[in-house]
């Protein structure tokens, strides 16, 4: 054999091997290929499934997050309801007892004033039964008045007519003046102090109007010959109050 038929085979092997090996290279090169693509695929996948669940937790804890503040939202809402109930209640409760209490001062009011209605009413009652008494009393000590003085008892006896003279034109002069002496009866106090000067009149006359105002008319307790004395007293009580005006004059 030749050398050329000799070494084309090994040639050819050499070319087959080689393209066997470019093959296998290729392979590997395109497997290799597609486990980076399965791989790139697969990260990719990864990674959306990633971000999926990233997306549905964000989701999730944002509708958690509108669930609590929805809650939140709905426990003021309920506080709120409670304090505005508690509010209405407080005020029901303060308006009550504004009301009790205005109806309490109204009743003690009433009755206060019912009490001074009652106390004026029973102290004019007081003031007329007193009035009416001091008429009463008045009217059994007036009559005494108007007997002269300067009468003895027989002398009185029998000026009797002069007397009822003057006695009627004194209740013509009171009816005048709208008072009710018809009731009055004349009396003639026994024993009477008699006037036995002609100067003690006034004397006399003040110590009578004396022992009226004082009701002092059992007996009279002066006589003519205490007319000295009266007139001393009389005198001392009229300087006493005349100095006494006199300071209080200076007082004001």
């Amino acid at each position: 054999m030749s050398e050329w038929q000799t070494s084309e085979p090994k040639e050819q092997r050499k070319r087959g091997q080689k393209e066997k090996a470019d093959e296998n290279k290729r392979k590997e090169e395109a497997k290799k290929r597609k486990e980076e693509e399965e791989a790139e695929k697969k990260r990719k996948q990864e990674e959306k499934e990633q971000k999926r669940k990233e997306a549905e937790e964000a989701e999730k804890k944002r509708k958690e997050e509108e669930e609590e503040e929805e809650k939140r939202k709905e426990e003021e809402k309920r506080k709120e309801a409670e304090e505005h109930k508690r509010k209405e209640v407080e005020e029901k409760q303060k308006t009550k007892k504004e009301e009790e209490e205005n109806k309490r001062k109204e009743a003690e009011e009433a009755e206060k004033k019912r009490k001074e209605v009652e106390e004026v009413e029973k102290k004019r009652k007081e003031e007329v039964e007193e009035k009416r008494k001091m008429e009463e009393e008045e009217a059994s000590y007036f009559p005494i008045l108007i007997i002269q003085t300067s009468y003895s008892w027989d002398e009185k006896k029998a000026a009797t007519g002069d007397i009822y003279g003057m006695v009627e034109e004194l209740k013509r002069y009171m009816k005048g003046k709208h008072i009710d002496s018809e009731n009055w009866s004349l009396r003639y106090p026994d024993p009477c102090p008699q006037q036995g000067s002609g100067d003690d009149c006034a004397i006399f006359t003040c110590k009578y109007i004396e022992c009226l105002a004082r009701r002092d008319t059992h007996c009279f307790p002066f006589s003519q010959d205490d007319m000295p004395t009266m007139r001393a007293r009389f005198a001392l009580h009229f300087i006493k109050a005349y100095f006494n005006a006199q300071e209080r004059l200076e007082r004001i």
